[in-house]
């Protein structure tokens, strides 16, 4: 399932990152010991967890029969969008290292964006949800006779 990549790859950047500070001293402490890296880091974990609860509920309901199109872009979607920010985070827990391949954290930017992408853009997935959610399917184009003339 393509939602359990974004999940590891955010894994990854969540465990660099807790180590990056707890080792780097900035004013004779550690970086993890600033309030505003403490809240970050918390809510990276917030968003790995929350990404493995909706994997797991995707895994139970593929296994029951009942995952829908709609479940799975809507799982697909979510996920992707709190990875990229998850990663963002990271980027900023580490300064301008987070912009460097040493750090992995760009790297980890460059390969949660193809799946940010393919098998159908965060925006597309949102309309397949939205379609059975609502009955409408919204990228349907309308018919010739409905469009405007202008």
């Amino acid at each position: 399932m393509v939602a359990w990549q974004p999940i590891g790859i955010s894994m990854g950047v969540y465990d660099m990152c807790a180590r990056y500070l707890k080792e780097r001293k900035q004013f004779g402490a550690p970086l993890a010991a600033f309030q505003i890296n403490q809240q970050k880091l918390t809510r990276m974990l917030g968003n790995i967890q929350a990404m493995t609860l909706v994997g797991w509920r995707l895994c139970k309901l593929y296994e029951e029969g009942k995952m829908t199109p709609g479940h799975a872009s809507l799982g697909k979607s979510w996920i992707t969008s709190m990875a990229r920010e998850t990663a963002a985070l990271g980027r900023e827990l580490l300064g301008g290292n987070g912009i460097l391949a040493d750090f992995l954290v760009a790297k980890a930017f460059c390969d949660l964006e193809p799946i940010y992408t393919y098998e159908g853009t965060y925006d597309i997935n949102s309309l397949v949800t939205g379609r059975e959610i609502t009955g409408f399917a919204s990228f349907k184009p309308a018919s010739v006779s409905q469009r405007s003339r202008l």
